[in-house]
């Protein structure tokens, strides 16, 4: 790469990570990169999720931008139309939409080592029919985020009747008086079912597995402390702070699933639980309602009235494996079949395959998709792979987190990818990737890591975890820990370097 020349960006993905990484591309290599966006708007997860009730599980001034705090969040734990509305305008701010593509999918990436770029095909999903185009770019960021590929189990494709993933809601359903299924215990499961029982004649939540909740303890923020916050930022900062610790403390349940701590959060919670269904009347619930594996071991779910709302009298829980889904109607193993309006399906989503349509082709034979497939995605410091020069993906495999904000982790992951592409610019290298015994060293140091947390150990099965029993989502340490690997990109002694 001539002195004079900055290499070309490319950013896949327009949601948190995804404006983030442009943010510090702008503004630390003075590159303006070009975004990449499928759907029609920025925003990814917040744009794209619409169901009743969805919001985030962090509470907003720890689930923000660190450069961005905003004072203006009503509540502990905004909704999802706010959480939108501040991406947005983040977007704004820094002026990302004059170099973003919308309503474009990236289809394949591919390396191209002789001319040392990455070929980039895509499709404008608005019109299907037309020909791929192709880019070239010097670098690729991978944004896309690992929770994004719903995941619709086969056998629900033949319910006769409207049938709705929780991913991909249908506003114009009218599910009043309706007698509704809905399947899934997960997060998307603990937010809708509230807000469906409302208005539903019966609903009906088909629930295998039991998830371990804790109290939301939502409250509205008064227009005098949104004042204190606009007017002293260090008020922010310490609320933050004192957040993150408060999370950040709570490792101890997922890292050491066999420890004092962790057993003592568990009874913590299960004498919370057991006292919010016995004070709804209903201790024919609390043995199906109480999780009998570790708590950790799926995602704690964050509310004040999922538990409530199936203690209500229109609403039963239905604990029987689904055996057979015909016409409108769902039969489980005890023989009980049920006849319903509407199906939704609150079945989470494809973590292991979060690739999805997206086929990355690096120096390799093998796709990164094929290496991948129902293996430990090997990669080094969870950002770059080896075999693909000048790719960086951000908030992917190994890097989910059970405890704290994920926006912590992306912000950590794009500070060091930029490092690293600003020391190559620096050296004028034109292109750099992990050697592969830095990244084995890594991986298995990884693994290691993870053998004693509560994802291995707690006793579930989990979106954490690929075919093979491996926890292919998560970080296996704090935050803190993440910060301190990924602190400084010092040199590229770990590195394979490419020069014109």
């Amino acid at each position: 790469m001539a002195n004079d020349r900055k290499p070309t960006v490319a950013i896949i993905g327009g949601g948190f990570s995804g404006i983030f990484s442009a943010i510090r591309v702008k503004q630390e290599l003075g590159i303006q990169p070009h975004i990449f966006e499928g759907s029609k708007d920025f925003g990814g997860t917040w744009h794209l999720n619409t169901y009743p009730g969805c919001a985030c599980d962090v509470a907003s001034h720890l689930y923000s931008l660190s450069t961005d705090l905003n004072p203006n969040w009503s509540k502990k734990y905004s909704p999802r139309e706010e959480i939108h509305q501040y991406m947005l305008g983040l977007v704004d701010k820094y002026d990302l939409r004059s170099n973003a593509t919308t309503h474009c999918e990236v289809v394949k990436a591919t390396w191209l080592d002789t001319e040392r770029k990455w070929k980039l095909d895509y499709r404008d999903r608005r019109y299907p029919d037309r020909e791929l185009e192709t880019v070239f770019y010097d670098v690729a960021f991978v944004a896309i985020g690992s929770i994004r590929v719903p995941r619709v189990p086969e056998q629900f494709k033949d319910f006769d009747g409207p049938i709705v993933h929780t991913a991909m809601w249908d506003p114009t359903i009218d599910f009043t008086g309706k007698k509704v299924a809905v399947v899934g215990s997960g997060a998307s499961a603990v937010q809708v079912v509230p807000e469906l029982a409302k208005v539903a004649g019966k609903l009906h939540n088909y629930q295998r597995t039991a998830v371990w909740c804790r109290p939301r303890e939502q409250f509205a923020y008064s227009g005098l402390m949104k004042f204190l916050f606009r007017w002293f930022p260090i008020l922010m900062r310490l609320l933050r702070l004192r957040l993150f610790l408060r999370l950040e403390i709570n490792y101890m349940t997922f890292g050491y699933s066999n420890g004092r701590y962790a057993r003592w959060i568990t009874k913590l919670l299960s004498g919370d639980m057991k006292r919010r269904i016995l004070n709804q009347g209903r201790p024919d619930l609390v043995e199906k309602l109480i999780p009998d594996y570790a708590a950790g071991c799926k995602r704690i779910a964050v509310t004040d009235d999922y538990l409530e709302t199936l203690c209500r009298e229109n609403v039963v829980l239905e604990k029987g494996k689904i055996t057979e889904v015909r016409g409108r109607s769902i039969t489980t193993a005890d023989g009980n079949e049920e006849e319903y309006d509407i199906l939704v399906l609150a079945t989470g989503y494809d973590v292991q395959g979060f690739l999805g349509n997206l086929t990355i082709q690096g120096k390799h034979k093998q796709t990164l998709n094929d290496a991948w497939q129902d293996a430990f995605p090997e990669m080094y410091k969870t950002t770059c792979i080896n075999g693909y020069p000048n790719m960086f993906i951000i908030l992917g495999p190994s890097s989910i987190l059970g405890h704290n904000s994920v926006l912590l982790m992306t912000e950590i992951q794009v500070n060091y990818v930029v490092q690293g592409l600003k020391l190559m610019m620096k050296q004028n290298l034109v292109a750099f990737d992990p050697l592969k015994k830095a990244q084995d060293k890594f991986v298995a140091q990884l693994k290691d890591d993870l053998e004693s947390t509560v994802w291995k150990k707690g006793g579930c099965n989990s979106w954490y975890l690929n075919s093979e029993g491996d926890v292919t989502a998560n970080w296996a340490n704090t935050v803190t820990n993440f910060w301190f690997t990924l602190r400084k990109f010092k040199n590229f002694d770990d590195f394979n370097i490419y020069k014109e």
